[in-house]
């Protein structure tokens, strides 16, 4: 039980990590609010990639990973940016966007970021717990398909 507790607390400090150097790398700057997010979603990969073991696929996975971020991004933009007027992102001048809080084109971004996310995932397991990873490009464990 401590080890599975510290493997989600280990994925989750590398979501947020790796989200918030990815935001300041990119804007510039960052929100605590973005790392946690990001360490809540790295936890939602980390159960994805559990069930790819049993046989989701990758893309699948990575569209689930994509609408499961874009609803918590939804939820976390409604309170923070509407709510509590954070003013952390707005989306209003994305292409398709609603209500400035989420649009399409991160959207479709958040695929690829889930892909990126379960190889981290995968590092996580074999390089920190020594785990057998998942591999990315197999539906199931030990088929060699």
């Amino acid at each position: 039980m401590a080890r599975e507790s510290l493997k989600i607390w280990t994925v989750f400090l590398f979501g947020c990590f790796a989200y918030g150097m990815t935001e300041l790398m990119s804007r510039g700057f960052t929100h605590i609010s973005m790392g946690l997010l990001g360490g809540i979603c790295m936890i939602f990969i980390n159960i994805l990639n559990d069930k790819r073991a049993f046989g989701l696929g990758l893309i699948p996975a990575c569209f689930i990973s994509a609408i499961f971020i874009t609803v918590m991004e939804l939820a976390t933009g409604e309170i923070l940016n509407i709510w509590l007027r954070l003013e952390v992102w707005d989306y209003s001048n994305m292409p398709m966007n609603f209500k400035g809080q989420i649009c399409l084109p991160f959207s479709l971004l958040w695929i690829l970021i889930s892909w990126l996310g379960f190889a981290l995932d995968n590092f996580i397991r074999n390089k920190i717990f020594h785990d057998e990873a998942i591999p990315l490009f197999v539906r199931k464990i030990g088929t060699g398909a």
